[in-house]
């Protein structure tokens, strides 16, 4: 287990003693201290690493839980990205074939395949080394990536877009590592945040966590039931009730402890079919979630700002990182028992 802790400037001729006392004070009045209720609630059922933003994830039996997210060797979360010739990033939002491209890794090497078109690899360790650094606009911060060529570009403008318009694919490097997390762009502060969370191109945060029970209800409730894809959510968890995750602000998976920034709100990708690529009928699940997993008992601005947006799964961020794996025992503390890290 490693704690995460922001880091404290501290002279280097104050002496070992004054270093200590000044941790010490830096630690009990900065951090919050973490939950001494732990409440067993189920197991994690399934693991998931998305390399690519918006398209299919790789199903794992464990990974280590790091700062960025959840990784195996070089296999990274949302670690490449599609943009469009203005630069701008693009998602399953603007290209619905987006979500049904089958992602795999092998060493370095990302392959995507996507019916109709013959798969393609990008060695992003070797194929990478002399192309130029892109630098675009991701959420209203500038972000950096590394072009990913022309063949795989080519490709995915064929796949996304018929060649009618054209996009670029960019990979990480080293170049997002202090992208911090984002907080939603409402009139509302969430508390829970910090400015050591990180992420790299996900939306909002390093991880997302749903409970199968949850989905399980909501295809009880749908004439064609969804997959837990549409929601993309890195760990999974069964064993709890229906949207019990909705009351956990940590979650202790052995040494990994993860604390909740917000409810997940959703948007219209959750309507997009991962199988065939095309938008779901009537809006679904976005219609029926609507009728009964709206934010309840939060500050009226969050309320308003959210009266089109359903919840479904939680955003996390992690203060203790190591390694998990499928089966692995999942603990968690309450809004309910600890109000002060509702987080709104």
């Amino acid at each position: 287990m490693r704690l995460l802790e922001e880091k404290v400037a501290v002279g280097v001729g104050a002496g070992v003693g004054a270093a200590l006392v000044g941790w010490w004070a830096w630690r009990r009045f900065s951090t919050p201290p973490l939950p001494d209720k732990w409440e067993e609630v189920g197991e994690v059922s399934e693991l998931v690493i998305y390399p690519l933003k918006s398209a299919r994830g790789i199903l794992l039996k464990e990974a280590q839980a790091g700062i960025y997210g959840l990784s195996v060797d070089h296999l990274e979360d949302r670690a490449l990205m599609i943009i469009n010739a203005e630069g701008i990033f693009v998602s399953g939002r603007q290209a619905s074939r987006l979500p049904a491209v089958v992602t795999s890794w092998q060493g370095r090497t990302l392959t995507l395949k996507f019916p109709g078109h013959e798969d393609i690899s990008v060695d992003t360790e070797n194929d990478l080394k002399n192309n130029p650094i892109v630098e675009t606009k991701f959420r209203g911060v500038k972000i950096q990536g590394i072009d990913c060529g022309d063949e795989v570009s080519s490709w995915l403008s064929k796949v996304l877009y018929d060649d009618k318009e054209k996009v670029r694919l960019i990979y990480k490097g080293d170049f997002v590592k202090d992208r911090p997390a984002r907080k939603p762009e409402v009139k509302h502060e969430f508390t829970q945040y910090r400015k050591t969370d990180r992420a790299l191109y996900t939306d909002v945060s390093s991880y997302h966590l749903a409970c199968q029970s949850s989905l399980d209800d909501l295809n009880s409730r749908l004439e064609e039931p969804v997959l837990m894809d549409n929601f993309r959510p890195n760990i999974i968890v069964k064993g709890s009730k229906a949207y019990d995750e909705d009351d956990w602000v940590y979650v202790k998976i052995g040494d990994v402890i993860l604390r909740r920034l917000k409810p997940c709100e959703r948007c219209i990708l959750t309507t997009v079919d991962t199988i065939k690529g095309e938008k779901m009928k009537n809006m679904e699940p976005l219609t029926t979630l609507k009728k009964y997993q709206m934010l309840k008992d939060a500050p009226p601005e969050l309320e308003k700002a959210w009266k089109a947006k359903p919840i479904f799964g939680i955003s996390m961020s992690i203060d203790a990182t190591g390694s998990v794996a499928v089966g692995d025992k999942v603990s968690i503390a309450r809004a309910s028992v600890y109000p002060q890290f509702r987080g709104y």
